[in-house]
């Protein structure tokens, strides 16, 4: 069974709309980051009050160490940079009304 770790619901000041964790295994690694740092655990599809949506790529304590802004959640969740295992990344909506997460969404 998948380990699942979801995302406080605000990262960075930006409401968490998707979430994927990868469970033991890093998705892999953020060059030139410390190591506490380096390896990314978590991705977060997030929006600003202003509108603006990011996508989040976050350490084993769902602590952001890079973002990237998007036209889009969709565009967000499509666009897994290179170094990264973009085929083990299974989008979750985000429920902040329940812990209990029933399952990949797309």
């Amino acid at each position: 069974m998948e380990e699942l770790n979801p995302p406080p619901p605000v990262l960075d000041g930006a409401r968490v709309l998707w979430w994927a964790w990868s469970g033991q295994t890093p998705f892999g690694e953020h060059f030139g980051d410390s190591e506490e740092n380096r390896w990314v655990y978590g991705f977060a599809v997030c929006r600003y009050d202003s509108g603006e949506i990011y996508r989040f790529s976050c350490n084993r304590n769902w602590e952001v160490v890079n973002d990237m802004d998007h036209d889009s959640e969709d565009e967000a969740k499509a666009s897994i940079p290179a170094n990264y295992d973009a085929s083990r990344v299974h989008w979750r909506r985000f429920d902040a009304k329940s812990d209990d997460e029933s399952g990949p969404s797309t």
